[in-house]
């Protein structure tokens, strides 16, 4: 729980997290994958307020086959159950590839509160998670 402030009562608030940065290069995780979808740009998302369940959906994303990016795909989705979304990564990408993302503004309560939060993350491989796509024409 975080304020914005000495004067607003502290409120429920997304944290802040980052993955270390693991050791493969992107090429060379797209190459291993025979069968995914490579994600780009988080544009929303939504979680429980036991960090449970969540979805997230994304500007666009690449259709993965025989380890080559192929199609393009607008407006992907991804949700799942959070321990069992973290427990299918097996591969993140280096130290190259790391990114710090960021919201300038998670704001909420009445009166207003805003406070910036960010996530840093380089790409990296989940299996076996529930998607949604479609496709660009």
């Amino acid at each position: 729980m975080r304020a914005d402030g000495w004067n607003r009562i502290p409120l429920i608030r997304m944290t802040n997290v980052s993955l270390l940065p693991g050791t493969w290069k992107l090429d060379d995780l797209i190459a291993d994958t025979d069968d995914g979808i490579y994600m780009e740009t988080n544009r929303s998302w939504s979680i429980d307020d036991r960090r449970y369940h969540f979805q997230f959906g994304c500007e666009l994303a690449w259709e993965i086959r025989k380890g080559k990016k192929t199609r393009l795909l607008k407006n992907p989705s991804y949700s799942g159950i959070t321990t069992e979304f973290w427990n299918s990564c097996d591969a993140i990408c280096n130290a190259d590839h790391w990114t710090l993302w960021g919201t300038p503004n998670c704001g909420k309560g009445q009166p207003s509160q805003t406070i910036g939060t960010g996530h840093g993350a380089s790409p990296a491989r989940f299996r076996n998670v529930t998607v949604g796509i479609a496709y660009a024409g």
